[in-house]
């Protein structure tokens, strides 16, 4: 073969590796880019399916995790908002149910027996309250002796608690008239007298369990009402039997 043939040829040759190799090497490159390209879809996925899974919440999950919280900071406010209708743990709330019925049944004995000028039931923040207006109906002026009146009706009462378990508190409450005796210096004594003479009755009388109930006299200072008028003092002289609520009966027993 004459030396110019092969010399084009060995051009042609070396041009065409050249060129091969250049194709390789942008091949090579373009692996690359879809490899990251494909990289940065997956971890798109994954952060999709992690939000997905956050906005799928199971109550029970977060009232335990709620829970958990909330008796880190000595909080009871969870005790209210049970899971699974009113399962919580190991812990029943089936007595709370109860509530409504009480208060249903004692407003149907007081209209039955005539009652409203001296018994109300009302239900408010601390849980069911029954209150005994005190003027002469069921203690003497000045005084702290149950009438027998007032123990009928306490007996009533408490054959309603024994349907339930929450704590009890009396509470003693007198109008703004100043008292000062030998028995009863100040409207303090005569109102913590009278709460305490209810909670004896309850639990020697009618046999409470002592465990549960308290009593607390307040004077003159949680009125009901303004004491500008002769039947405005006389809302003001009452006993409140109140049926805790489950938040604060807990909190009273220091759980």
């Amino acid at each position: 073969m004459p030396q110019p043939v092969k010399t084009a040829a060995r051009a042609a040759e070396s041009k065409f590796r050249k060129k091969a190799e250049e194709t390789k090497v942008e091949t090579a490159g373009m692996m690359r880019w879809l490899l990251t390209y494909a990289d940065m879809i997956t971890l798109m996925l994954a952060l999709f399916i992690i939000l997905f899974a956050m906005s799928t919440i199971s109550r029970v999950k977060f009232q335990q995790f709620a829970n958990a919280v909330s008796g880190g900071f000595d909080n009871q406010w969870s005790v209210n908002q049970p899971p699974n209708g009113g399962v919580n743990g190991k812990e029943s709330f089936n007595a709370s149910s109860t509530v409504p019925a009480i208060q249903k049944d004692l407003q149907q004995y007081v209209e039955s027996h005539r009652l409203q000028s001296q018994v109300q039931v009302h239900m408010d923040h601390r849980g069911l309250v029954i209150t005994l207006l005190s003027d002469k109906s069921y203690y003497d002026s000045g005084s702290a002796e149950l009438r027998p009146d007032t123990k009928k009706i306490l007996d009533e009462v408490d054959s309603f608690f024994k349907k339930n378990d929450n704590l009890i508190r009396v509470e003693g409450n007198t109008d703004d008239v100043p008292i000062a005796t030998e028995q009863f210096p100040s409207n303090w004594e005569l109102s913590t007298a009278r709460a305490v003479n209810v909670v004896r009755y309850l639990v020697e009388d009618d046999h409470l369990d002592p465990t549960r109930i308290s009593a607390a006299g307040y004077g003159q200072y949680h009125p009901r009402t303004d004491n500008s008028s002769d039947e405005a003092r006389q809302q003001n002289r009452r006993v409140d039997i109140v049926l805790l609520n489950a938040n604060l009966s807990r909190a009273e027993k220091g759980q």
